[in-house]
């Protein structure tokens, strides 16, 4: 026991491994927690295999080393205590009475390797040295996969900005790296004492929050949150209930988010079939996807705040074109309903919507440059105003022309008065040159302009519009855009467009 050995641990293994030695005989325990000693291990030696169980359930171990026979405890259940307790862990079984039957037996049921007594100090350290050398690879292999999960995780949070596809990520990610059936995220709402339920997938009805935390729990459900929680089957936590106490539950966990150092809500997840219980382990997983979700939650949030103040400086903008001219009073508000009905139909996807959406309301910004006398003559307009007001496409693209998130809406803001044929204005454009999200706008323009009473025209009925629009059929409209347009007068007459009508 003089000789210097070099240790067992593998080279690269963040700390000394952790064994426990489990033999009736004290010598052997002896001889084996002082040889693993010498080579770097921290070594617990049991007679007990009833004791052994005991401090298998109190402290965390790498490898076990037990005998097979041990008295009421024999080493095949400190075996499958150890596996069920600590997942991964080494566990080698030695027996001075080895036969085939009882290691085919031990290797079936999870053990790493059989070593026979008598055996020599060089043949006990090279199977503890193999097990440990395995654990290492097994957990770098582990941490390999949550990295690279991890980054797919970052990756597909950092796609997108909208806060419920962003929860929806964090909850698909966090139920499948843990193996759990059932996610949810509840956010905190301090200012009215609510708690949120932002998103859940899996198995089960959405719980109703506002009777499961009512303002006087909310303290206490914000108290109980901030930590993770970890619960086995048939345990409860003190709180946060009831989300836990779902009928199916067999283990669940829950690790709070953070902005800033604030706390904003939390993750929780549970299983309802695997007959397991959550680990450490898979605790730390939820933990680290929680924290990946919080920069991406408070990318939304900022995004969404940018967006609400985006929209409001392109309402101020719409106003101030009203405020001119009272004949575009509403004007624009009816033109994004119809672009969105029809807009939708034709197959535009969400984010041509949004912004065709920003293009309704800005189409006729360019009139704010209009003359006075001009934009607000009762009667027809001379040629000389006519091609004025005709300039007010041009004026808009100019307005908006600094502002580079508008590049395309400027588009079809400047194409708004064309023509399929190339007959329109400003510039003639037409052809597979008029860009469809224009070809929409043109024709929810012209359907707005002839139903409303305008000073030099009343409202037109719409079986005379819809007869408009047909016979314009390609030389000013779209067909596809005016059939889609007579197909949803057909379905809703008067009522797609009466609520939204002013008359001037």
């Amino acid at each position: 026991m003089t000789q210097a050995l070099a240790p067992i641990a593998p080279t690269g293994a963040m700390r000394s491994p952790r064994i426990l030695v489990v033999d009736d005989e004290i010598l052997i325990c002896e001889l084996v927690e002082e040889l693993l000693s010498d080579q770097g291990a921290t070594v617990i030696a049991e007679q007990d295999g009833q004791k052994a169980l005991e401090v298998l359930g109190c402290e965390p171990f790498d490898l076990v080393l037990t005998d097979l026979k041990l008295g009421a405890v024999d080493g095949m259940e400190v075996m499958r205590q150890a596996l069920d307790l600590h997942p991964g862990i080494i566990v080698i079984l030695m027996t001075g009475f080895p036969t085939l039957e009882n290691a085919v037996n031990a290797l079936k049921s999870g053990a790493y390797d059989y070593i026979t007594k008598p055996f020599t100090i060089e043949s006990i350290r090279a199977v503890v040295r193999r097990g440990l050398e395995h654990l290492h690879l097994q957990r770098e292999n582990i941490q390999l996969r949550e990295a690279a999960n991890l980054k797919r995780i970052t990756e597909a949070l950092g796609s997108t900005l909208e806060l419920d596809e962003v929860l929806q990520v964090v909850l698909r990610s966090a139920l499948a790296e843990v193996q759990a059936d059932y996610g949810a995220v509840l956010l905190d709402n301090r200012e009215n004492r609510s708690v949120r339920l932002a998103a859940s997938v899996g198995n089960g009805d959405a719980p109703d929050l506002s009777v499961l935390y009512p303002p006087d729990n909310h303290e206490r459900w914000r108290q109980g949150c901030k930590y993770p929680i970890l619960a086995a089957t048939g345990e409860l936590p003190p709180f946060p209930a009831p989300l836990w106490d779902r009928p199916t539950r067999r283990s669940a966990m829950s690790v709070p988010l953070r902005a800033k150092g604030d706390f904003i809500g939390t993750v929780y997840v549970c299983r309802d079939k695997s007959p397991s219980s959550f680990t450490d382990a898979n605790l730390q997983t939820l933990d680290m996807i929680a924290a990946q979700a919080t920069y991406a939650i408070e990318n939304a949030a900022l995004y969404n705040s940018l967006h609400r103040d985006y929209m409001a400086i392109i309402r101020a903008l719409a106003n101030a074109v009203e405020a001119k001219d009272p004949y575009t009073r509403g004007h624009g508000d009816r033109v994004v309903k119809y672009t969105q009905s029809i807009g939708s139909r034709i197959g535009l996807d969400q984010e041509i919507l949004e912004k065709l959406k920003v293009a309704a309301i800005l189409h006729d910004i360019g009139k704010i440059g209009i003359r006075d006398e001009v934009l607000l003559k009762p009667g027809p307009l001379s040629n000389e105003e006519y091609k004025e007001m005709r300039l007010h496409p041009v004026i808009g693209d100019r307005i908006l022309s600094p502002i580079r998130s508008l590049e395309q809406i400027r588009v079809w803001v400047y194409q708004h008065h064309e023509r399929l044929d190339g007959k329109g204005y400003p510039e003639r454009i037409g052809g597979d040159d008029l860009v469809k999200p224009s070809r929409a706008l043109i024709v929810a323009e012209v359907f707005d302009a002839l139903v409303t009473e305008r000073a030099y025209k009343p409202a037109w009925p719409i079986p005379k519009v819809a007869d408009f629009m047909k016979e314009n059929i390609g030389t000013h409209f779209d067909k596809e855009i005016v059939e889609v347009l007579v197909d949803i007068l057909e379905e809703e007459g008067e009522a797609f467009y009466r609520s939204n009508i002013v008359v001037y």
